[in-house]
């Protein structure tokens, strides 16, 4: 009867274990149903509050809406209809599409209403200013070219005709300042329309290149070019080459004498090229990295008007590309130029 007792004791202890073992999946996988739980509510919690109006999705029909959509969009809206309702309302809106897996989609709708008006409403300023400036400027140099002939025909006074020799001078300047202020304002105030032109890359950069070189041999800067035969893209030369020279050109300008300044392009994938611009200069601190490309934001007082990164920014964008800046640790500066291959 022994015999039997031991394998007895070995089934038992076998059977208790698997229990206890069973019991400790239970427990965790019951945890773990309360945790997914929690946070499935929680999220619904946040997908109901958001600051905007927010449908589900599945297979293109609204299967779910939060309280903002409730509100202003009723109960049963069609997504090809999202955009009317808003209209008839008078208000603007952008609508963002977040693919959650092949069948489930998110719509957020954004009321850009009051960011549209006060883009208009700055635009309008903006051309005004552009308007007023230009008119009085060009009676009062209209006035100074009638002064310099009567100057000259009734005045021999060397002392007089040297101070009006610098006040034409002035006038100058203010000339040429007030055109670069016109064309920023340009930039500023209105959307850059883009040819649609197959441009080869390698081109482009040359043509920037070729206006470049005469400061960069003043500086005896050496400009290292290697970009691939072949690349195309599509946008206007003329937008795309001054792009390309405000950058060449800030890079040279901030190199020491003798130093080097690199154009590389970077294939990215076969729908986008990188274009990297790093010069040896002092670059700048971090905290004025982001600050790069804002408009009438200069590191010095002496550079112009801070608007030639603010207009290649907009160049970029408006070809449907990006412009990034990055600190090299081995100091200067590095410009990217994303753009869409053709």
């Amino acid at each position: 009867m022994s015999d039997y007792w031991l394998p007895l004791l070995i089934l038992l202890s076998l059977s208790l274990g698997i229990n206890i073992l069973l019991l400790w999946f239970y427990i965790r996988i019951k945890r773990v149903l309360q945790e997914l739980n929690r946070k499935a509510l929680l999220s619904e919690d946040i997908f109901y509050r958001l600051p905007m109006e927010a449908l589900l999705l599945r297979k293109g029909q609204v299967i779910k809406m939060n309280q903002r959509a409730l509100e202003n969009l009723g109960s049963s809206p069609q997504p090809s209809e999202i955009k009317k309702i808003f209209e008839k309302k008078g208000k603007k809106i952008e609508i963002y599409e977040v693919n959650l897996d092949s069948e489930h989609k998110v719509l957020l709708v954004m009321d850009i209403t009051e960011q549209e008006s006060l883009k208009e409403a700055y635009q309008i300023a903006l051309s005004y200013l552009s308007h007023e400036l230009k008119t009085p400027f060009a009676i009062a140099y209209g006035y100074l070219e009638r002064l310099e002939n009567l100057l000259h025909k009734r005045i021999e006074d060397g002392e007089i005709k040297t101070l009006f020799e610098k006040t034409k001078e002035s006038f100058q300047r203010l000339e040429k300042l007030l055109k670069k202020l016109f064309s920023g304002i340009d930039y500023l105030a209105k959307e850059i329309k883009v040819k649609q032109e197959k441009l080869s890359l390698k081109e482009i950069i040359e043509e920037a290149l070729f206006w470049v070189t005469p400061l960069a041999e003043e500086k005896r800067i050496h400009l290292a070019f290697e970009v691939m035969e072949g690349l195309t893209i599509v946008g206007s030369p003329e937008l795309l080459t001054q792009a390309f020279f405000n950058i060449i050109e800030n890079a040279v300008k901030a190199s020491p004498h003798g130093e080097v300044v690199q154009i590389q392009a970077l294939v990215q994938n076969s729908k986008k090229i990188s274009i990297v611009i790093r010069d040896r200069g002092p670059g700048v601190t971090p905290e004025k990295l982001p600050l790069l490309g804002m408009p009438f934001f200069k590191l010095k007082e002496s550079e112009g008007m801070g608007l030639g990164l603010f207009i290649t920014k907009r160049i970029i964008e408006a070809h449907g590309g990006v412009l990034r800046f990055n600190l090299p640790r081995e100091g200067g500066l590095e410009v990217h130029i994303i753009l869409p291959l053709a």
